[in-house]
Order: C-alpha cells, then sequence, then structure tokens
C-alpha cells in the first residue's frame, strides 16, 4: 500500500495512539480527531509526548474529514458514518488500523474472528505457540493492536491475533494464513442495520485468502461456499471426516490422513463452548505443525480469563461467577448451559439491540432475575414473565439482592448479556466492581 504523507488518525483510543506513534515513525504529517473534548483526552495526550501532530478535538464537523488524502479508523469508530461516506466519495482512502499494519507483516498470521470465545481461544493458541516457538506476537482486537508489533521492531514466528467485525469491516487486503470463524450469533444490532450486515462483516476474514491458506469453521455454519482456502471445520455434535470433533468423551483430529485424540476430561474449563475452543486450538496447532505433547501440557494448565465464568467466591453454599466478559445474549446462553442447579441470574447494561429470548430455554434453572442498567426494561419484558424478576438501581444494590435470594447450592452468575458503557468504563471495570461487591459480602 501507497500511504499518503499527509493522514488523519480518527479515535484517540488504545489503537489511534499505536497508530499515531507507527505514523510518525514513518515521517508521516499527522492529524488527530476525537469527539471527546481535550480535558477528557489528557492520558492519551502524555503518551503522544515528542510527537509532532495537529488535533480536532470535540464534535465531529464535515470538513474535518475532507482534508486528508488518507484517513486511519479506530475499530470503534463506525465506517459508515455520513462524513466518512462523503470523504469516500471525494477519493480519500479510508482504511482501519489492522489493514495499515497487515501491508508491513511479513510472519504468518493466524486470525480469529467470532460472536463469542475470540478471546479465549486466541489466548490459548497464544499459549500453545509460545510453548512450541518461543517468539510468538498475541494482539490485535485482545487489547495489543497490530501496529504495537511493527513498533517493536522485531520479527515473531507467528502473529496470532484477535479479530473483531468493526475491523473486518475496514479491510481492503488483510489476508490471515489461517482464519479462524467461531460462531455468529446476533450482537452489536446497536451498530449494524440487520444481523446479515454483522454476520456479512465477519465472514470477509476469509475475503483475501488464497487455496494454501487455511480456513477453520464452525460445521454449524452454511458459509462454504466462495471460500479459496482449504476448509476445516469444527464440531462438539457430530463425527468429521476431516477437521476437529468431540464424540464419547475424547477430542478428535484429523488432518493429514493423520488422526490424534486428547481426553476432554485433561482440560480444566467447563462448558460445551469451551469443548468447541479447544478443538479449534487443537486444530490449529495441527496445522502449524505443533506436536500433541506440547498442546496438552498447555490445556491441563490453561484456566481460561478473567471476567468469563470465573469463580469469585463461595459464601454459605453459594457460588458466585463473574462472567462480566457476556456482552450479548449467547454469551449468557452459554455460561447458563454450563450451570448445574439453580441460578440467580444478575443482568442488563446498555442495551445492543438483540432478542433476549435466546435464553428462554435456559431461564427454568434461573430461580430469580435481577436487572440493572438501561437495558433492564428490554429484558424485563422478554423475559421477566419465566421467573422471579428484580429491578436495582445500580450493581451493589444486585449483588445485596443476589445473596439475599440465593439458596444453598445456588449459583449467583454476574452476565449481563449487555455491554457495560451505560455505567462502566468496560466490561473489565464491571467485572472488576462485581468482584470487590462479592468479596465485601
Amino acid at each position: 500500500m501507497n500511504l499518503a504523507d499527509d493522514i488523519l488518525i480518527v479515535g484517540l483510543g488504545t489503537t489511534g495512539i499505536a497508530t499515531a506513534q507507527f505514523l510518525h515513525k514513518l515521517g508521516k504529517r499527522i492529524t488527530l480527531l476525537d469527539e471527546k473534548p481535550e480535558k477528557d483526552l489528557a492520558p492519551a495526550l502524555k503518551a503522544l509526548d515528542g510527537i509532532s501532530f495537529t488535533s480536532r478535538f470535540g464534535p465531529h464537523k464535515r470538513e474535518d474529514f475532507l482534508g486528508h488524502p488518507m484517513i486511519v479508523l479506530s475499530p470503534g469508530v463506525d465506517s459508515e458514518h455520513p462524513y466518512l461516506k462523503e470523504a469516500r466519495a471525494a477519493g480519500i482512502k479510508v482504511i482501519g488500523e489492522m489493514e495499515l499494519a497487515c501491508t508491513f507483516l511479513e510472519s504468518p498470521v493466524i486470525a480469529i474472528t467470532g460472536t463469542n470465545g475470540k478471546t479465549t481461544v486466541t489466548t490459548l493458541v497464544g499459549e500453545i505457540f509460545k510453548k512450541a516457538y518461543g517468539d510468538v506476537f498475541v494482539g490485535g482486537n485482545i487489547g495489543d493492536p497490530l501496529v504495537n508489533y511493527l513498533l517493536g521492531g522485531t520479527k515473531a514466528k507467528y502473529i496470532i491475533i484477535e479479530v473483531s467485525s468493526f475491523q473486518l469491516e475496514t479491510i481492503e487486503t488483510f489476508r490471515p494464513d489461517t482464519a479462524v470463524l467461531l460462531n455468529v450469533t446476533e450482537d452489536h444490532l446497536d451498530r449494524y442495520r440487520s444481523f446479515a450486515e454483522y454476520r456479512d462483516a465477519k465472514y470477509r476474514i476469509f475475503e483475501n485468502q488464497r487455496e494454501e491458506d487455511y480456513a477453520v469453521l464452525n460445521a454449524s455454519l452454511s458459509l462454504l461456499e466462495g471460500i479459496k482456502a482449504k476448509k476445516l471445520c469444527f464440531s462438539t455434535e457430530r463425527e468429521l471426516e476431516e477437521g476437529a470433533f468431540l464424540k464419547d468423551g475424547t477430542m478428535h483430529v484429523r488432518f493429514e490422513g493423520k488422526e490424534y485424540r486428547h481426553e476432554r476430561a485433561i482440560s480444566p474449563l467447563v462448558g460445551i463452548h469451551n469443548t468447541e475452543n479447544l478443538l479449534v486450538a487443537l486444530l490449529t496447532a495441527y496445522i502449524h505443525g505443533i506436536n500433541g505433547g506440547v498442546v496438552e501440557e498447555v490445556i491441563k494448565t490453561f484456566t481460561g480469563l478473567s471476567h468469563r465464568i470465573e469463580v469469585v467466591r463461595r459464601i454459605n453454599g453459594v457460588t458466585f461467577y463473574n462472567d462480566s466478559k457476556a456482552t450479548n445474549v449467547d454469551s449468557t446462553k452459554r455460561a447458563l448451559e454450563s450451570m448445574d442447579g439453580s441460578v440467580v441470574l444478575i443482568a442488563g447494561g446498555k442495551d445492543k439491540g438483540g432478542s433476549y429470548s435466546v435464553i428462554v430455554d435456559q431461564m427454568p434453572k434461573v430461580r430469580a432475575l435481577i436487572l440493572i442498567g438501561e437495558g433492564a426494561e428490554r429484558i424485563r419484558e422478554e423475559l421477566g414473565s419465566y421467573t422471579k424478576t428484580y429491578r436495582e438501581r445500580n450493581l451493589s444494590g444486585a449483588v445485596s439482592r443476589a445473596a439475599e435470594v440465593a439458596q444453598k447450592g445456588d449459583v449467583v452468575l454476574f452476565s449481563p448479556m449487555c455491554s457495560s458503557f451505560d455505567m462502566f468504563k468496560d466490561y473489565k471495570d464491571r467485572g472488576n466492581q462485581f468482584r470487590a461487591l462479592v468479596e465485601a459480602l
């Protein structure tokens, strides 16, 4: 890609800062644009000490987007914003940070996307590859922008990245050697006009692949036509001639005429969703020549991620789980499927537009539903008739109510089904506050 000498960066979060540092290193003139006022961006601007730039902060103006030959977007910026559409119509090149970075990459790329599970799988695959190959970069949407790898100045043997639908919206040439699509269920309908539009953004991960590449995808997905890469599926429901599957408590991988077996019980991770995650990690490892001993060594000790079905504390026979990372309904459904016995479910947050009825089949195990946040009323409308339902003003009230309602042997599951931005900085902040409240009981 031929980069312009004058580039506008939209969004000054972690990705925008890293992008500015990278483009400065390349000697480009940069302008920073963010809707927040300058006083709210002090930490970001401090990170850019010593870098020359111009800036425009506060409410966006049409002319801000039209004075530069190239625009680089942070993932949180809606690529269909009217001013960006005007910019494209005026011949301005609009790309995302991931597209910018990928044009400089030389090492093989493994990219992982999906509505749920992508952070767990990216982390687990990263641990396996680090054990096998040592120098591996793990990042992307997981928290370390891809341009940070380029800023580091070293060459990794593999680049393993989590990829969001927002990042895939703005690709042009991005081509992973191995692309993984875990699942696609309703999410981000506050940003996309339809589920089909969201799904199509996810499917773009395969768009530029070639015959020598690999496409790993859930066998339940209908997306099989039009993929040029070699397709390998995974399934917990049926045996596959090639790919990864679960049968009689054993995880099987069939690849290039060989079959490998690993007992599901070797992993401490619970739930059928984690079985899928393990199958993907196994399959990805064997594709790239990692032996089974290395894979098992990592799987046996990998206990999962913070804020994802994480045991916080057991009090008087009640187990409290922090599942703050459940920012959509399907993720909460998977958490409920993993629970035995009765559940007191704490949910709610910033509504993302999807249907909450997805979890109706799990509601018989929900003893009580405790709701917080902006999305509480919508959740009550769709699920309130299935169980005793409470509305609390804040998370503190919800935790106190849960402790009051739960009986010995129950589970209290904090699994919001919504994003965190109505009341918290992010899902980590939300989960940390839940932990602190439970510890204080």
